[in-house]
């Protein structure tokens, strides 16, 4: 990579993610092996927001981000219930798509298959949990924070001894990542997905008009059709447009046109 380059950076949420240089970074729901298929494995299969590996150091990283400032945050019990299962169903993706997933070009990041295959060679494993709950002074005070981090700990401690749980904007360095304000910036998936509603939505109204415009559509007009349109018109009407078409517009004219007829 060109040193004189900016690094990639990935939007999720509000927060903007540049990580350290040499590592892969994956995004599991930009792959369409994950949303059409594995996805539904199962009954349903959960991903975690950010994967990372690093082919020298062969160090693999699990990154998962909430925010709960925005939306409503579940009891703290239910919250290590759905951050453990990511973590499994997250493993199960990553072994299962260096064998089955297609080669794809997402819009973020390299391909699932591609970094699967990479990160199966990890020495290392770091699960990191950055949220944002929606409480002031939660990480200092040892609040619900350091209660979650506790309890993921516990169940996840086969798995990684010591995971990061942290603030989303914690200052001090966790990882191989620093976030920033992403200031308005979607992600390139979610403009990919908003494009492609708009072009869905687009599609369908030209349809509902083309429908509506065939059913209002005047049928064709038959010389019998102009003839009762004229038979109902006034009197001093049909006789303007007789002598605008040129016709004779007295009586004698028009007995001998009936004549010829």
């Amino acid at each position: 990579m060109n040193s004189d380059s900016p690094s990639p950076h990935y939007v999720e949420g509000v927060h903007s993610f540049t990580f350290d240089e040499g590592y892969l970074v994956c995004r599991i729901e930009c792959s369409s092996f994950y949303s059409r298929q594995a996805q539904n494995f199962c009954g349903g299969c959960k991903e975690m927001d950010f994967l990372l590996y690093h082919p020298e150091k062969k160090d693999l990283w699990l990154i998962e981000v909430k925010d709960y400032r925005f939306d409503a945050r579940p009891k703290v019990l239910d919250l290590v219930n759905a951050l453990t299962r990511k973590v499994k169903d997250t493993l199960f993706l990553l072994r299962s798509a260096a064998v089955s997933a297609p080669d794809e070009c997402p819009p973020e990041g390299v391909s699932l298959r591609e970094f699967a295959k990479c990160s199966i060679h990890a020495e290392s494993l770091h699960l990191a949990f950055l949220m944002e709950m929606g409480m002031s002074g939660v990480w200092t005070d040892g609040g619900i924070l350091a209660n979650v981090k506790n309890m993921l700990t516990m169940a996840l401690k086969f798995i990684d001894a010591e995971p990061v749980c942290a603030p989303i904007t914690w200052p001090h360095r966790v990882g191989p990542w620093r976030v920033t304000p992403a200031h308005g910036e979607l992600s390139k998936r979610i403009q990919i997905r908003r494009r492609n509603k708009l072009a869905e939505i687009q599609a369908q109204r030209r349809l509902e008009r083309e429908r509506l415009e065939a059913k209002v559509k005047p049928p064709a007009i038959t010389p019998d059709d102009k003839k009762e349109k004229q038979a109902k018109l006034p009197l001093w009407k049909q006789r303007l447009e007789q002598r605008i078409a040129g016709e004779s517009g007295n009586h004698e004219g028009r007995k001998k046109k009936k004549k010829h007829r």
